[in-house]
């Protein structure tokens, strides 16, 4: 009888460990899933925010040769209006 009972805890305890290694599987690849889905939306948003930063930078330089096209044009007014009172 008493062989019987340490054969049955056995079996359960086999089970038990069983139990909890599947336990653990599942636990590790849901932690993995979320590492990959963490990962993945990391790079999303350094992508995104390269693209704004991309998009910021063509914007002003576009304002900034906007600018400058606009005081080269005020310049060249304001030289000519000099060179002719200087010369009329």
């Amino acid at each position: 009888m008493r062989a019987e009972e340490y054969g049955a805890g056995f079996d359960a305890a086999v089970r038990d460990l069983a139990d909890i290694q599947d336990r653990c599987r599942h636990a590790v690849k849901q932690t993995g899933i979320a590492v990959v889905d963490a990962c993945e939306k990391s790079v999303v948003a350094a992508v995104r925010a390269q693209e704004q930063t991309s998009q910021a930078g063509a914007e002003w330089a576009a304002d900034t040769v906007r600018t400058q096209t606009g005081l080269t044009k005020e310049l060249n007014a304001v030289a000519l209006g000099v060179l002719r009172q200087l010369l009329g």
